[in-house]
């Protein structure tokens, strides 16, 4: 590869926050799913630990390194650096954590629309649109995905592995609901200004699993992570691909993909027609992800080394590269994310030992020799986007 030929011109991170405590609508679920004790957590629910911001400040730290090995340099009397994170608590400390660890001391505004705790549209997954109409085409997306793919019959090991870690059979649920766990019925709540859900045996799944996972990046001891009951690699990749398909099922359809992203992808557009900042970071979530590389229509990936999709601190890093000899414009997208082990044992990640990157590749584009994406195919699915 010629990377010599291509000087980085401005760059937009789109974030996933840090490291959490559960989420306090799921609270209730998992007390309801299991008649075993869930351990406590020393912060809020919903809340960016102590653990997740120190994480993101090692994040920060490398991503000041790999922009300088890049030949963008910041200076502290004029940050050349724009910083926009989702209302939310988590999503605003983790910007200032990895901001503190890529320039601490410069004067770096963190950019939110609202007091903390109320969600900006551009990150708000919930439902704009229910109509029926709407409604139909996100449900036959899911149906044609589960044909394509059987997703939801490979899915019973999953299911088995979650009902023997709860005690399900001995839960509040099962007396409610008188099923097995993977019998529980499916259904789409799709209601405006609501986060839409696909309800039963997925819902609950990820609620668990992300759970168990939050207490695995935050090295809680072995045999508290899920009461001691996961005990390989194999069983964290079937959980995982609860939460990987509610995620893609859910957020990275099509339908949904392309109204959530709407209001991303006008700022994305914006940032990248400004000519102040160089560096543009968003704080988002998962979701805000997931719809974005769906809106755009990116080739599916698996990130090495990790078993979610859209793991937790991870980043996708969208560049634009100016060709040194011909003037010409090239696009390349990759995700930037701590492996699996990283996040567990909570070592400080620098250029020496640095996060994994995964270069992304987008549908129906070719890129050149150099691995790198013209610009103007990049561009035009911005200009094109039709929610």
């Amino acid at each position: 590869m010629n990377n010599n030929q291509y000087q980085l011109d401005k760059v937009v991170i789109l974030s996933r926050h840090g490291i959490r405590t559960p989420l306090e609508n799921t609270i209730a679920f998992l007390e309801k799913s299991s008649p075993l004790k869930w351990p406590s957590w020393d912060h809020a629910y919903g809340y960016l630990t102590t653990r997740g911001g120190v994480l993101e400040t090692f994040f920060g730290h490398y991503l000041s390194q790999w922009l300088e090995q890049k030949n963008i340099n910041i200076e502290p009397e004029n940050p050349d650096i724009y910083v926009y994170a989702n209302s939310l608590q988590r999503t605003v400390a983790t910007a200032q954590f990895l901001v503190a660890g890529a320039f601490a001391g410069y004067d770096i505004p963190i950019h939110h629309k609202y007091t903390i705790e109320k969600m900006d549209p551009i990150f708000d997954p919930s439902v704009k649109n229910d109509s029926l109409e709407i409604k139909q085409k996100v449900l036959k997306e899911i149906e044609e995905a589960d044909q394509k793919q059987s997703i939801f019959k490979n899915l019973a090991p999953a299911y088995k592995i979650v009902s023997d870690i709860l005690d399900y059979p001995h839960s509040q649920l099962y007396a409610e609901l008188k099923c097995d766990f993977a019998d529980i019925p499916y259904e789409l709540h799709f209601v405006k200004n609501e986060e839409p859900e696909l309800r039963g045996p997925l819902a609950i799944g990820i609620c668990v699993v992300d759970a168990f996972l939050l207490q695995y990046y935050s090295a809680f001891p072995k045999e508290q992570i899920a009461w001691g009951k996961i005990t390989s690699q194999e069983q964290w990749q079937q959980l995982m691909h609860i939460r990987n398909q509610y995620i893609d099922l859910v957020f990275h359809s099509r339908t949904i993909a392309r109204h959530n992203s709407k209001l991303l992808i006008n700022k994305i557009d914006d940032l990248l027609h400004n000519k102040t900042h160089k560096v543009n970071l968003l704080v988002g979530h998962d979701s805000t992800i997931a719809a974005l590389l769906g809106a755009l229509d990116f080739a599916p990936y698996q990130l090495p080394n990790q078993f979610e999709n859209t793991p937790i601190g991870g980043m996708v890093i969208l560049q634009r590269y100016r060709h040194v000899t011909s003037g010409k414009y090239f696009f390349k997208a990759e995700y930037v994310y701590q492996s699996f082990e990283q996040l567990y044992t909570g070592e400080a990640i620098d250029i020496n030992n640095p996060p994994q990157h995964y270069q992304l590749k987008l549908l129906n584009a070719t890129p050149n020799s150099d691995g790198f994406y013209s610009w103007h195919d990049f561009e035009k699915r911005i200009k094109d986007f039709q929610p």
